[in-house]
């Protein structure tokens, strides 16, 4: 199927659009529409023709750039960051398409790699086409060949901005590629390509320092705000001891507790109630004396491992050979006794 050459303008999609208000046809650069350029990182794009036109998201287009194309021969890039947890209601969206047409243009570019019938890449839309692959329907598209991944990534930015649909986590995780894969060399230089601040995306980043496991634990990563991460690392950073206890709490994070103030109140309470046990714990322990009052060796907790200390006079005379053998013969017998018997023997009972 190649509907590139169909038409797509006044009397079609593009009309269409334009009349619904979904895209806006733009007469001419004034100087208030440089700055959302610029803004965008797509200043280079800028058209010389006095026909273009703009989605509402900011992503400007000639009109001979918005064409319908087979939605089989496109796929995400690979910078998509929506994740499967983020598709919505799709049947819903299925209903849309089909009752009104596609309202959206997704963006694509021509794939540099093709591939297995593969023309094009998404950049943004991914929904609107897994919703025309389900229907069988045209994929009404913008496509701009000449788009760098910068350029690309602060488009798909821009659209997730605008339909505010994509968690903070699918970003965080996205920016973290972008970072590794030296695509943006630096945090600022990637904080200006988004429009945000420095401190911005190094709060958003938060997101990739929890540990696997405690993500696993949250019940919905993707609904947690930028500043219950930072808090979670925030404490994880202060105390080597608050990493099991965040464990402990992740399935209530975001569930029952909602905020990060109350977050650190429940972690810094367990950790206080933790030291305390640990203190009652280590200071059991208990004196053997002789017949006539004289202390021979004093049994404790050595951090949940049982301790024996002789008492300095006793250990002159004592054959420690002797005395492990006996303890052996003890453990042998008291083994055989409890094989059926789950756990090892009681030493303090007996």
């Amino acid at each position: 199927m190649d509907n590139s050459k169909k038409n797509v303008h006044s009397s079609g999609p593009l009309g269409m659009l334009v009349k619904t208000g979904q895209i806006k046809k733009m007469d001419s650069h004034a100087e208030s529409d440089k700055g959302n350029l610029q803004h965008l990182g797509l200043d280079r794009l800028k058209i010389s023709t006095s026909s273009y036109f703009r989605t509402q998201s900011g992503i400007e287009f000639k009109a001979n750039e918005l064409i319908l194309v087979d939605p089989n021969e496109c796929e995400p890039w690979e910078y998509a960051n929506r994740s499967e947890d983020e598709m919505g209601n799709m049947d819903e969206l299925i209903k849309s398409i089909q009752d009104n047409n596609q309202l959206q243009p997704a963006l694509v570019r021509a794939h540099p790699n093709p591939h297995n019938g593969i023309k094009y890449q998404i950049i943004f839309g991914r929904r609107r086409h897994a919703a025309c692959l389900r229907l069988s329907f045209p994929f009404l598209v913008i496509k701009k060949d000449s788009l760098t991944k910068q350029e690309a990534i602060a488009c798909q930015d821009a659209e997730n901005k605008f339909r505010k649909n994509v968690s903070h986590y699918s970003n965080a995780k996205l920016y973290k590629k972008l970072l590794d894969d030296q695509t943006f060399k630096t945090e600022k230089e990637l904080a200006e390509k988004l429009g945000i601040s420095s401190s911005s995306l190094n709060d958003l980043l938060s997101f990739t320092k929890i540990p696997a496991d405690l993500v696993r634990k949250i019940p919905d990563i993707h609904a947690l705000s930028v500043s219950m991460a930072l808090k979670i690392v925030q404490l994880l950073h202060s105390n080597k001891n608050i990493y099991k206890i965040t464990l402990d709490l992740g399935s209530e994070i975001g569930k029952s507790i909602t905020s990060p103030a109350k977050l650190e109140r429940v972690v810094r309470t367990l950790l206080e109630d933790g030291k305390k046990d640990h203190e009652s714990i280590s200071s059991l322990a208990k004196v053997f004396k002789s017949d006539s009052g004289k202390k021979l060796f004093t049994f404790k907790d050595q951090k949940g491992a049982p301790c024996f200390v002789f008492h300095k006079d006793s250990s002159r005379f004592i054959n420690f050979d002797n005395l492990c053998e006996q303890l052996r013969r003890y453990l042998e017998k008291e083994s055989a006794n409890n094989v059926s018997k789950s756990g090892p023997p009681d030493l303090i009972n007996n």
